[in-house]
Formats: structure tokens, C-alpha cells, sequence
């Protein structure tokens, strides 16, 4: 628990709550068809960055050492990121959480989620991955996976709550 403390505290760098400001900048893409996989990886357009872009709400849990993550997604919470959801602290200023949503989901048609991980690069700023759950349709209505990996970076800033 010691561990889970300092994890905590390097996070949240004494204050109430961090604000992590994500946009992506890479996404690799892999799918299989019939058993077979293929990937492409690429720059997310500067004029689509608008569209992967997230704000995460990081702050102290209900146990000792445990860390909250909130996002308000708006209108569109097309990956299913939105909500609240504890995170895992990995290392000190790292930690992940997955997430999970019924229905309206981009990628796949009965729900969705994510698994997202943050690491801090300094006290302003982190790198991210956004992994969303993925599902695709074939022409004889078979299904296969599709995955698709977001990298990105954040800016993050100190929020008094």
C-alpha cells in the first residue's frame, strides 16, 4: 500500500486532482481477416485531431492510495470512454483503467470500452495510449477483430476541486 501512496502522490503532485489533456498523434490499426493480420500505422491528421482528443480527471479514490479517473465525453463517446472508472497505478505517474458502455459505440455494436494508460513526462506533460475495443463486420456477416492504437500526448495541469 506503501507503493500505491508514492504512485498517488507523483500523480497527483499535491494536488487535489490532475487534468490530463490528451490528443492523438499515431494510431496503428490491426485487423484480421480470416485469421489473418494485417496492420497500418499512420499520423492522425491535424485536421482529425479535434476527434481524438480526450480530458481525463485524475484524483484520489475511496481507498487510501487508489486513483479515480473521470471524463465527460459530451455529445459523441464514440470509443465509450466516458464515465468514472478506478485506475490501476503501474509506477510512480503511470496508471491505467479500462472502461465499458453499452450501445453507440463505433467500432462495435453491442458495447464498447477502452483500455487507456498515462505516463508522465514531466509535471506538464504525459504520453497515452487509447486501445478501444473492436469489431468488424464481413460481407457473409462474420465477425473479426479490429484494433486500433491511439499514441498521444497530454498536457497536464493541476486542478483544485
Amino acid at each position: 500500500m506503501i507503493g500505491a501512496a508514492l504512485i498517488l502522490a507523483s500523480v497527483l503532485t499535491g494536488s487535489a486532482a490532475a487534468e490530463y489533456d490528451c490528443v492523438a498523434e499515431k494510431q496503428i490499426l490491426l485487423m484480421s481477416d480470416d485469421g489473418k493480420w494485417s496492420y497500418n500505422a499512420s499520423d492522425v491528421a491535424r485536421d482529425q485531431r479535434d476527434v481524438f482528443k480526450w480530458k481525463f480527471i485524475v484524483g484520489p479514490g475511496d481507498e487510501e492510495g487508489s486513483l479515480k479517473v473521470s471524463h465527460d465525453p459530451g455529445i459523441m463517446d464514440a470509443v465509450g470512454v466516458g464515465g468514472e472508472y478506478d485506475a490501476t497505478p503501474l509506477a510512480p505517474g503511470q496508471f491505467a483503467f479500462s472502461t465499458s458502455k453499452e450501445g453507440n459505440c463505433l467500432f462495435t455494436e453491442l458495447g464498447c470500452g477502452a483500455m487507456v494508460e498515462i505516463s508522465d513526462i514531466n509535471a506538464k506533460k504525459a504520453s497515452f495510449s487509447l486501445v478501444p475495443m473492436g469489431s468488424v463486420k464481413q460481407q457473409d456477416d462474420t465477425r473479426e477483430i479490429f484494433q486500433m492504437v491511439m499514441l498521444g500526448t497530454c498536457k497536464k495541469a493541476e486542478v483544485k476541486q
